[in-house]
């Protein structure tokens, strides 16, 4: 009995009409939040909660560090309250510059390729042969083992720049280095006949 075709599946971050007509997705990820946002938001709290308790009378609150008997002009401590809310600014452009890198960049393992898709409006295409992969490295730090995400290398004959980048944040790693090790292994095994016996080398 023939093996049936494999299922088409349509990518949903991947632009799929990057997609020859015989190729098969067979992993798509973005880095994880966990990687991109915890430092700005952390930050953007951090120097917004400063910026209220140095210049609470922005909002009508009265703070220890507001009051004019605390030892210094009450406008020394609104220069610095702004100070720290201009910073607190920073964070969240910080975090929006964050949230269109995080959007834009999509990692993808087919039946041929490994991809790094970048860009919202325009789009840029990496691309590394299945055939070309000679080995994918993961690392993963303790803290980044409890959260689930890790760093891909890909190493690639030629030395292309995608296979010299640190895919960093990826999450499931281990699971993304086996999509793509299978994918460069399958290159290689014969198509066997419907009689199930493999034609020679």
């Amino acid at each position: 009995m023939a093996a049936s075709a494999p299922v088409r599946v349509m990518p949903k971050l991947l632009k799929a009409t990057y997609l020859a007509d015989q190729e098969y997705l067979l992993e798509e990820t973005r880095a994880t939040k966990l990687f991109y946002f915890p430092g700005p938001v952390v930050w953007t709290l951090f120097f917004g909660a400063l910026a209220i308790l140095f210049r609470g009378s922005l909002l009508g609150l009265q703070t220890p560090l507001t009051s004019p008997h605390f030892g210094l002009p009450t406008n020394v401590w609104h220069y610095i309250g702004d100070f720290f809310g201009l910073l607190a600014i920073l964070g969240l452009l910080w975090i929006v510059a964050r949230y269109f890198r995080w959007r834009s960049t999509v990692y993808a393992v087919t039946s041929r390729r490994v991809i790094v898709q970048r860009g919202i409006l325009g789009r840029d295409f990496d691309e590394i042969p299945v055939t070309q992969v000679r080995g994918v490295d993961v690392h993963m730090s303790f803290g980044q083992r409890i959260l689930g995400y890790g760093t891909v290398r890909v190493s690639s004959e030629g030395g292309t720049r995608l296979g010299n980048e640190d895919w960093k944040g990826i999450p499931r790693p281990f699971k993304f280095q086996k999509v793509i090790e299978n994918a460069t292994q399958n290159v290689y095994q014969p198509v066997v006949p419907a009689g199930g016996v493999a034609p020679p080398h």
